[in-house]
């Protein structure tokens, strides 16, 4: 039997996937908003990207299935919305790898391109959080009326979940450093 909508706000690809961007938020504003010593800053570099590839992996799953089973309604707003944060977080994915790769820190290009990749990137947070919230609308709103309590209740699973996992995941990439 197809999961329903509910029981898919309590999936667990999507608690993972969530915590793994919400990581990727957090340790990439930690190396944007914060100045620490080469070597620290080098190893969130590492962290930041390595966790972000991590993430890429169930997201990738998770947008396949998801992708199958609503593309029928990609004109809808919502979808809409949640499509083109696909195609930015691909954008952000690929400024992302050259700073990891051949760029020089410091470099005029190494520059420009991370500029471009904190614009995807926070775009993308921008896009995910809208789609995240017109779908938690269209849950809450759209149940029977003895489902309401356990719709609003699956929502917030999904969203204390995967703030948790990220929180936690963050608290101990510091204390590792």
């Amino acid at each position: 039997m197809a999961p329903t909508r509910l029981d898919r706000w309590r999936s667990p690809l999507v608690v993972f996937t969530l915590a793994g961007w919400l990581f990727a938020l957090l340790s990439g504003s930690v190396l944007l908003f914060f100045s620490m010593p080469g070597a620290q800053r080098e190893y969130w570099i590492l962290v930041h990207w390595l966790l972000a590839m991590v993430a890429l992996v169930p997201y990738a799953l998770y947008q396949l299935r998801h992708w199958l089973r609503v593309r029928e309604h990609a004109q809808r707003t919502h979808y809409r919305v949640g499509l083109h944060a696909f195609f930015v977080i691909c954008g952000t994915v690929l400024t992302g790898l050259p700073l990891v790769t051949p760029l020089e820190s410091g470099t005029q290009a190494y520059t420009i391109v991370d500029l471009a990749h904190m614009f995807f990137g926070f775009v993308f947070v921008l896009l995910v959080s809208a789609h995240l919230t017109l779908v938690a609308v269209f849950t809450v709103t759209q149940v029977a009326p003895d489902e309401a309590q356990a719709a609003r209740a699956a929502v917030r699973y999904m969203v204390v979940g995967a703030c948790s996992i990220a929180i936690v995941g963050l608290i101990a990439a510091i204390t590792g450093s």
